[in-house]
């Protein structure tokens, strides 16, 4: 997913106006065992290909194929069964050559549409232009490699019928939210310490519903729960309003704020009725979430609790190679933190990661916001040549880079937290599964994620738009560092003496690497490890530990460490 920073503004006036209106769909309308919409990606959203806020097209569905060895055709070159796809929707499976020609190929077959099944598992992915793409002039989707299979058999039976593109008009009675119409909070991983305050950290709830049916919908109303790991904390329902054929309307509820917020995953949950039976419920339930995490994890995209941070595509600005993108921060309760590192992903068109270097910075940012006006203006940099260098081609996972010095943090101040790329056909990971549209329009006094455009010399405040965003997570911990912390809470390992194992109480979990060092009585080095933490308990085995007295010297990610004894028994 690569777009052109030059149209991002446009992309942006736009977005209210056309695609967050529009409902883009997939829907099996025929056999009725298989008949609903499906999980799909489309060729338009990455510029090419015809505009599915256009399109609205229902044809039998049917295997292309090219002649090739294998009875899945792939399409990569002539069409032999140009009669069975002419005016349908052409079927083909991903592989071998770019999608582009995939689409030209079936198109100049006959075909109407084209989908492509996926040849891996996993959720259908976006779908870059291609050398072909000016070419293309018929909608390209995408589906799940699982989807492709359950329908197979009843596409090749020819019993399959599809509509695809946007269903506005298509059944009388039919709301329908998306990601771009709810509101949820500023952040998606916030720590716990700068959750403390309603007036810190709140979040609003609402969400615009749209009338995308043919007859008004009558008694309309939005209904919002908010569970923390399973357990309500927020259940509100709004006032009824009628919504007009083709109209909309945002329905405001009552703003969710807890003086003082307990850590988990919180999910809020938007429901739609009206009085009339909605002919396509499928978009009635639209969901947003965030983690308050003991963890020190602050961060504007998705940073799963279990599997952590959440990236995959990559975006730059077109016309320059070197570009800076930053996340921005500020806590009335920041000095209860200090900035530790920052953990980032990146991935490359054709070349390896291995040497390629990405700059981590730290500003602190002084220029006003008012009313959505913004400058960058007043920048002080608080970090000085963080470098992370890559030891392998680490394409796309997710690594960290642990500053040389802790940046403290004030209350209240502004900071931008950023990567900054030097290399052409370099790109840093983004979250493309959130969209901050209702968020940017409610939180008017705050900008999210710009990208500084270094060649170009010019800040984009609104980054590449509100459905893109950096997976940049910062990593923050105690002010005086972890290791202070660990020894100011007098924390005793136990069991102390011990056989085989031990366990480390730290007081509050700690995020993050932890390099193990054991000495014998003699001062020599006997165990070492490096392990990654990510609890508020450490055990280690010592099994292969000789009997006597031995020196464990802990040290931190934020080059902190501590020490203790322990007497080992046999």
């Amino acid at each position: 997913m690569m777009k052109n920073l030059q149209s991002i503004v446009t992309a942006l006036m736009l977005l209210i106006g056309t695609s967050a209106s529009a409902q883009i769909v997939l829907l099996v309308q025929e056999p009725a065992n298989l008949a609903g919409s499906y999980n799909f990606t489309y060729s338009s959203s990455n510029g090419w290909g015809a505009d599915m806020d256009t399109v609205a097209i229902t044809a039998p569905a049917a295997f292309a194929y090219d002649g090739s060895a294998t009875e899945d055709s792939l399409a990569c070159g002539e069409i032999i069964n140009p009669e069975d796809i002419d005016g349908k929707i052409a079927v083909v499976y991903r592989g071998e050559c770019n999608f582009s020609l995939k689409a030209r190929n079936v198109q100049d077959s006959g075909a109407v549409a084209l989908v492509i099944i996926n040849n891996v598992p996993g959720a259908p992915v976006g779908m870059g232009a291609g050398s072909f793409a000016e070419d293309v002039h018929i909608p390209v989707v995408m589906i799940s490699n699982t989807d492709g299979a359950s329908l197979r058999d009843s596409i090749m039976s020819g019993s399959v019928e599809m509509f695809l593109g946007n269903n506005t008009g298509l059944f009388d009675n039919n709301l329908g939210s998306y990601k771009p119409n709810i509101a949820g909070a500023n952040s998606y991983a916030i720590p716990v310490e700068y959750a403390q305050s309603s007036s810190d950290f709140s979040v609003p709830v609402g969400a615009w519903v749209y009338n995308f049916g043919n007859a008004e919908a009558t008694n309309a109303l939005v209904t919002a729960v908010i569970d923390r790991d399973g357990t309500e904390v927020y259940n509100e329902t709004s006032a009824g309003a009628n919504i007009p054929v083709g109209d909309s309307a945002f329905f405001t509820l009552p703003e969710y704020a807890e003086d003082g917020y307990e850590e988990g995953l919180y999910t809020i949950t938007y429901t739609i009725v009206e009085d009339n039976t909605d002919e396509f419920p499928d978009d009635n339930v639209a969901t947003a979430s965030f983690w308050i995490n003991g963890e020190g994890l602050y961060s504007k995209s998705t940073v799963d609790p279990v599997t952590g941070p959440v990236g995959g595509n990559g975006i730059r600005p077109a016309d320059g190679t070197e570009y800076e993108w930053c996340i921005a921060l500020q806590s009335e309760n920041a000095e209860a933190t200090s900035l530790l590192g920052i953990t980032f992903a990146t991935l490359t068109n054709d070349f390896p990661l291995t040497g390629e270097a990405v700059q981590l910075s730290v500003y602190e940012w002084n220029d006003p916001i008012t009313g959505g006006t913004v400058s960058f203006d007043d920048l002080n940099e608080l970090t000085d040549n963080e470098f992370y260098d890559y030891p392998s081609d680490l394409q796309d996972e997710f690594v960290t880079h642990t500053f040389s010095e802790p940046v403290e943090l004030l209350n209240g101040q502004k900071y931008l937290a950023c990567a900054t790329i030097f290399t052409d056909d370099m790109f840093l990971s983004v979250d493309a599964g959130l969209d901050y549209n209702v968020m940017y329009e409610t939180y008017v006094d705050e900008v999210f994620f710009p990208v500084h455009n270094i060649d170009g010399a010019a800040w984009f405040p609104g980054g590449f738009g509100t459905d893109n965003i950096p997976a940049i997570v910062v990593n923050l911990g105690g002010p005086f560092g972890i290791a202070d912390d660990f020894e100011a809470l007098d924390i005793t390992p136990y069991p102390n003496p011990t056989t085989d194992f031990i366990t480390i109480p730290m007081g509050g979990v700690i995020n993050g690497e932890v390099i193990v060092d054991v000495y014998d009585a003699k001062g020599a080095i006997v165990l070492s490890e490096t392990l990654c933490q990510k609890s508020d308990k450490l055990r280690l085995d010592v099994t292969e530990l000789a009997s006597g007295m031995h020196t464990f010297n802990l040290t931190f990610e934020d080059k902190t460490s501590t020490s203790f004894r322990v007497v080992v028994t046999k």
